[in-house]
């Protein structure tokens, strides 16, 4: 599936203006296909100091990643990696902590959210879970591609 990504923003005129109109691709990460929709480094301002939107990784802290990703019928989402995933990187699928907060919903199919203690809910289609830099997997039992959108928001643990 593509993905038709507008942008808008100020032109050199400092006038609202449709900046790019752009049509993405999805990237194979392991067994998942991933399209990142728009990436910020950290302090996220209007517009943008730098604009990383067409790059993979989770952000630093005070960035955002807004992404795309598909998880196959009877798998896990990656497959291979773990621990914590740090800024810059992309998701390492097995069991995985990240230093984000992440808002994720479930645009088709379901799947299967198992948390580090092996409790786990199942999310249909229409359905949200918001991750907050707990360790966890995404499995798929089902007969359908399941497809979820994200929007992850960079993160620095606390202490308590």
């Amino acid at each position: 599936m593509t993905i038709r990504r507008v942008v808008t923003g100020l032109d050199e005129h400092g006038r609202e203006a449709f900046l790019t109109d752009t049509q993405l691709e999805e990237v194979p990460n392991v067994n998942t296909m991933l399209t990142s929709l728009w990436r910020t480094a950290g302090d996220l301002q209007i517009p943008p100091k730098v604009a990383v939107e067409d790059q993979f990784g989770f952000p630093e802290p005070g960035g955002a990643w807004i992404m795309s990703w598909t998880v196959p019928p009877h798998s896990v989402a990656g497959e291979e990696g773990g621990g914590t995933t740090q800024a810059g990187e992309l998701p390492t699928g097995g069991a995985h902590a990240t230093e984000s907060i992440d808002v994720n919903i479930v645009l088709e199919g379901s799947i299967v959210f198992q948390l580090g203690d092996g409790s786990e809910t199942v999310l249909a289609r229409g359905d949200s879970i918001v991750v907050n830099g707990v360790m966890h997997t995404w499995r798929n039992p089902g007969d359908e591609t399941a497809r979820m959108l994200s929007v992850l928001f960079g993160a620095q643990r606390s202490n308590g």
